[in-house]
């Protein structure tokens, strides 16, 4: 028979309540203080290890919130401790380090850099660390531009990074935009550091050139209605083509007028004159085979429908003009124009004005300026319109905004991306003995909320 009881037994058996415990429930009872101690065992040591990392991010969160109202010395304060409990946080030390950027202590943020940099590449590079090394050249920049010396060590950190990507076809396993960001990124740092600016300048065309040239990035609004002609001809819908490359061609024709109006002067170095020459000589091409693309359209609305001759005059004229331009109609087919989709995207876009920014920066910093004004008029319009757009929908979705500080986080972001450009072109226009446009510029970087001043980059 066995002796177990169960536990409503022994609460109703008075005599259950005096017996004494047999040697099974003592070993029951002892069994009882074992579990705990085991998971105390186990748990204590894990609990000890979380425990300091959770309380240094209680202590960098309330760090940023006295950097965001402004009470900076609390905020380092707070960051010191956080650090106290988990000191070899990236996330800590990187944001303290871009603090102390922010407030001109460049050397002690180029130390933290340094040193999170030199623990973490051990075992080798990873992107991690090649993200840490771009973000280390903003803040040697900042202090070549404080200290108003090149800084070499901004290139030092590049051969680096490029080693890294050259390696295992790293880059060639990036997209067209991110590999784009990548040689933009490297010509812009070697510029703000003002060395190897031909290394700059190779890059930044590099950059351009996986976009199918400067001529797409130069003239991306017209080209924008190009390739939406081109989708409509795809699909057979030729009126929309029509009615898209007309746009195209209006816009195209008073750039063309432009250009041939820039007759440079003994101020424009021998290769900026080459360079512009170069240009016209890409942009009739470009314009060539616009004229002859909204021919073959015609030509195919003409044999479906057969209207009036004037269709027939306007084919006539588009093909006679691009001869003149000296495309011919013999060798053009609307495929092999580059006429797809690459301008399409909002991404790609809103990439354009920051290459073009980036190789006008690098041409005025050489003693290209009149080079310089070329891009850096195209990368200020266009992003002067991308931030009334966004000002626009801002103010039709205000009501509908669900974190206003993510909205005017971004708005901040567009506000200075223009102010850096037309830092950029203020300097052009100096350099080029037009002061009152350059006033007006550095006005309108004032009236955005930022100083026009070499740290602004």
């Amino acid at each position: 028979m066995s002796s177990y009881k169960n536990e409503d037994e022994s609460l109703t058996d008075p005599d259950s309540l005096t017996s004494e415990p047999n040697g099974d429930d003592t070993s029951k009872s002892g069994l009882r203080w074992v579990y705990p101690l085991l998971c105390g065992l186990i748990l204590l040591p894990i609990t000890m290890q979380w425990i300091p990392s959770e309380i240094a991010l209680w202590k960098q969160a309330a760090a940023r919130n006295h950097w965001d109202t402004k009470d900076r010395e609390m905020a380092l304060e707070l960051s010191s401790q956080a650090l106290n409990w988990d000191a070899d946080n990236p996330s800590l030390l990187t944001e303290r380090a871009d603090w102390l950027a922010e407030l001109g202590r460049y050397n002690e943020s180029i130390d933290i850099y340094q040193m999170l940099i030199a623990n973490l590449t051990t075992t080798g590079e990873s992107a991690l660390t090649i993200q840490l090394r771009m973000q280390l050249c903003n803040h040697l920049n900042s202090r070549s531009m404080r200290d108003k010396q090149p800084s070499d060590e901004t290139w030092q950190q590049w051969v680096i990074i490029n080693t890294w990507y050259g390696s295992g076809d790293r880059i060639k396993k990036l997209s067209l935009l991110k590999e784009a960001n990548l040689h933009n990124n490297r010509a812009y740092q070697l510029a703000v550091s003002n060395s190897h600016l031909q290394e700059a300048l190779a890059s930044a065309s590099k950059c351009l050139e996986l976009f199918g040239g400067e001529i797409y990035f130069l003239y991306s609004d017209p080209i924008y209605y190009v390739q939406a002609a081109y989708q409509a001809y795809r699909q057979e819908n030729y009126p929309t083509a029509i009615e898209n490359l007309n746009k195209a061609v209006d816009k195209l024709s008073r750039h063309h007028a432009l250009l041939q109006a820039t007759s440079p002067t003994i101020t424009w170095k021998a290769f900026e004159k080459k360079e512009l020459a170069q240009l016209i000589v890409n942009f009739e091409a470009l314009f060539g085979n616009v004229l002859l693309f909204r021919a073959v359209c015609l030509k195919q609305i003409l044999d479906e429908d057969r209207p009036e001759n004037k269709l027939t005059n306007q084919i006539v004229t588009d093909r006679r003009q691009a001869k003149e331009l000296g495309v011919d109609s013999k060798y053009f087919t609307p495929k092999d124009a580059h006429f797809g989709n690459l301008l399409m995207s909002f991404s790609t876009h809103s990439f354009i004005p920051m290459a073009l920014d980036t190789r006008g920066y690098i041409y005025h910093l050489q003693g290209n300026h009149h080079l310089a004004l070329i891009d850096l008029e195209v990368a200020v319009g266009a992003t002067e319109y991308e931030l009334k757009q966004f000002d626009q929908v801002l103010e039709y979705e205000r009501d509908r905004v669900a974190d206003a500080e993510f909205v005017k986080q971004q708005r901040h972001e567009r506000a200075k991306n223009l102010a850096v450009i037309l830092y950029h072109r203020s300097l052009a226009y100096d350099a080029t003995h037009q002061v009152a446009k350059a006033r007006k510029d550095r006005e309108r970087i004032s009236e955005l909320g930022f100083s026009a001043n070499p740290l602004l980059h």
